[in-house]
């Protein structure tokens, strides 16, 4: 396996006047904006009350893109200020526009399709000062793993409340399920996380396939991928039966699915088999363990990471440690799968099919509990992935 693809040096640089101040203004603007509309008949204390938050906001934004301060607890509250305006902004562009389209009254669905391909197309541009002002300064490994991870969440989250209580007579479906599933809050992390990795010094994923790559081993991943897939999406894996015996049907093949199985597939692997593999391999550049010891971390904090589907009782907690399980070690596979084929288009593309046909296989988003078999054949099956490239 090769690291080329993705490893480079890093190289930091400082917030300019023009970017600071774009993000400040723009953050100030829009914060006020949000809170003067948020009412459908606008008021003057919502005004007043819009205007007071946008200084107030202005002056944390203003704070975030200083230089990190050297006492311990100033160092402490400027790390919680950037945190807080990694949440807030995304937070902030998505009720502006929620407001924008609900007190705009657009009547007629061809009107509503154009505005929403210029707010699409602005709410990117809006993100690129947050990108420059809040993620391009970090200096170091830790400091940038964690911003992309914690981040990772509100940008793909944040455009999920761009629509909310729109009419839905009027805003085709394409739109919502676009927005409401996080392909388009995806396509956003994608441009934050490029951006980031440009300024710290990173070339871009690699779409080419490794030259060196053996041609018979690439058919063979090639082959075990898609036996995954349909064993994934059409078995009932409780005994050695379901290994060989499918069942081709899907539950619900809608669009709405195809999104939200998309949206992991293009996110996910652009912060884990891009971003945070990157990181590793430069953390690690050193060891002899660069490799396999940044592939395993990266399916470790993989799984881990899956934890957080338990939270608020959407999902039980033995559904969530078998899907933290089954996360670790696609995680192991997909870096793997990354690394020897060269190009980030097949992890990308496996991890989307993954999810597409499991979510229109059964439905839903949300894991079940496995009973004893199933728990046992899926976890012969999953460990069967790893073993086959070629370390």
């Amino acid at each position: 396996m090769n690291p080329r693809p993705i490893y480079s040096n890093s190289r930091p640089v400082s917030v300019t006047a023009f970017w600071r101040w774009w993000f400040v203004v723009q953050g100030s603007l829009l914060t006020a904006w949000s809170l003067a509309t948020i009412d459908s008949h606008v008021k003057a204390s919502y005004i007043v009350l819009g205007v007071i938050a946008g200084i107030i906001e202005g002056i944390l934004l203003l704070l975030s893109t200083l230089r990190v301060p050297r006492n311990i607890l100033v160092r402490f509250l400027f790390a919680l200020n950037v945190l807080l305006q990694i949440t807030a902004y995304p937070l902030i562009v998505a009720l502006g526009v929620n407001n924008l389209l609900l007190h705009a009254g657009i009547t007629r669905p061809l009107i509503a399709s154009l505005v929403m391909i210029v707010i699409t197309v602005l709410v990117i541009v809006i993100h690129i000062p947050y990108a420059m002002a809040l993620f391009a300064p970090l200096n170091n490994g830790w400091a940038q793993s964690i911003a992309m991870i914690y981040g990772f969440a509100w940008i793909v989250g944040g455009s999920q409340f761009m629509m909310g209580k729109v009419n839905k007579n009027v805003y085709s479906h394409i739109w919502r399920d676009l927005l409401n599933t996080g392909v388009y809050g995806a396509i956003l992390f994608v441009v934050v996380g490029a951006i980031a990795m440009y300024q710290w010094g990173y070339r871009g994923p690699s779409w080419r396939f490794n030259p060196l790559a053996q041609p018979w081993i690439l058919a063979l991943l090639a082959a075990s991928c898609l036996l995954f897939l349909g064993w994934n999406t059409f078995t009932n894996p409780n005994s050695f039966r379901s290994l060989y015996t499918w069942e081709f049907h899907l539950k619900s093949v809608t669009f709405y699915w195809f999104a939200q199985g998309l949206e992991p597939g293009i996110a996910e692997e652009w912060l884990w088999r891009y971003i945070i593999l990157a990181l590793l391999l430069t953390g690690l550049r050193k060891s002899r363990w660069q490799i396999p010891g940044s592939v395993f971390l990266t399916g470790l904090l993989f799984g881990l990471w899956h934890a957080t589907n338990a939270l608020g009782g959407a999902q039980g907690v033995l559904a969530t440690a078998v899907q933290m399980q089954f996360a670790m070690i696609s995680g192991w596979f997909m870096a793997a799968l990354y690394l020897y084929s060269g190009s980030f288009s097949v992890p990308m593309i496996f991890h989307a099919l993954i999810d597409i046909l499991a979510m229109m296989a059964t439905g839903s988003i949300v894991s079940t509990a496995p009973t004893r078999n199933e728990y046992i054949w899926s976890t012969v099956t999953e460990c069967t992935r790893p073993c086959q490239v070629d370390r």
